[in-house]
């Protein structure tokens, strides 16, 4: 008998020159927002900051709730999750750590074929394309041009 499982996960999306942070943990091929699960007694905001620096060595400024998400689970089978996403500046330069084995930076517009959490492609990427004006990236799909890019 499957059992299928629901998950809560606080996720960011640090959007720089038309770029969305994603992360891999070890062993898993799908790419995921930074961030976790709560811990016993933990707020939202505390949990966020928290994630940030065990995966990342960052910080973010400037967070702002943007609201949730629900989709498949990337490479859990039977789970679904839901993202209570985030959008904020980066704080530091990004390192993978802990169970974190690398991180990229995926164009908003042409994510390419890069293996994304099911959340990111069906729903966060489009949200993030609509609100991308405030978000560093221009409604023609163009780069602002005082963007510098840190990848």
């Amino acid at each position: 008998m499957n059992v299928h499982k629901q998950i809560t996960k606080v996720g960011l999306a640090a959007v720089e020159c038309g770029r969305l942070l994603v992360v891999r943990k070890r062993g898993a091929p799908s790419f995921i927002l930074p961030g976790g699960k709560p811990e016993l007694g933990e707020d939202l905001l505390d949990t966020l900051l928290r994630e940030l620096s065990e995966e990342l060595g960052c910080g973010v400024i400037q967070p702002a709730y943007e609201g949730s998400f629900a989709d498949r689970a990337a490479d859990l089978p039977n789970t679904d999750v839901v993202v209570l996403l985030y959008s904020g500046t980066l704080a530091g330069k990004p390192e993978p750590r802990a169970e974190i084995e690398e991180f990229a930076w995926v164009d908003l517009a042409a994510p390419g074929d890069m293996q994304l959490a099911p959340s990111i492609t069906n729903h966060i990427l489009p949200y993030l394309r609509q609100r991308a004006p405030h978000l560093g990236f221009s409604e023609t799909g163009a780069v602002r041009p005082n963007c510098v890019d840190r990848a």
